[in-house]
């Protein structure tokens, strides 16, 4: 019974060693997903990021999901086929920037209808990895029936994309910001 406990001990003394180390050997250009949440057909997500000149940073991740064809049953079985419009904001260097920031977005939603301001953003290109850096602009809307929204206007290809941010949704993504860094 002693061995058992004890093998069961160091299998969680070794996962904890190796999360760390996995955190400190995070790969280039890879997403490592930290908190996410859906609202309104949206999923917004925060990751941390590792650019090729080594920089860490969490991102908040904004976009909206076009489902173009659709095929359920038939040969092939259900088939869907979907374009992503992404851009993501840089949320800060640590957690506790990531959560001050989502503290400003929150604050964002009292100002008055039509306030507009700009935001420094990358475009997420193939493979998911993040672009050069872009510019998105947010505009305080309300929608009939919703509320107050963060309509985010930003350049994808040839054509302008928008999405809506939710003040549901900051929220989410700010407590399992907290969470996460009470895990740490």
């Amino acid at each position: 019974m002693r061995k058992i406990v004890f093998a069961f001990l160091a299998a969680i003394c070794l996962l904890s060693v190796q999360t760390v180390v996995a955190q400190d050997n995070m790969p280039i250009g890879m997403r490592m997903e930290v908190a996410e949440c859906g609202s309104d057909d949206n999923t917004y997500s925060i990751f941390s990021y590792k650019d090729d000149d080594g920089t860490v940073a969490y991102y908040m991740s904004l976009g909206r999901e076009y489902n173009i064809l659709e095929v359920e049953g038939g040969i092939l079985g259900n088939f869907t086929l979907d374009h992503i419009d992404e851009f993501c904001l840089n949320i800060g260097q640590t957690p506790e920037e990531a959560i001050a920031y989502l503290d400003t977005l929150l604050t964002l939603f009292d100002m008055e209808k039509g306030t507009a301001f700009e935001f420094p953003c990358r475009l997420v290109t193939w493979g998911a990895k993040l672009g050069e850096p872009s510019v998105a602009t947010c505009v305080v809307v309300k929608r009939f029936l919703q509320g107050k929204r963060l309509c985010f206007q930003f350049k994808s290809g040839n054509r302008l994309a928008q999405t809506d941010l939710t003040k549901m949704a900051v929220k989410s993504l700010r407590l399992s910001m907290k969470l996460e860094k009470s895990r740490k």
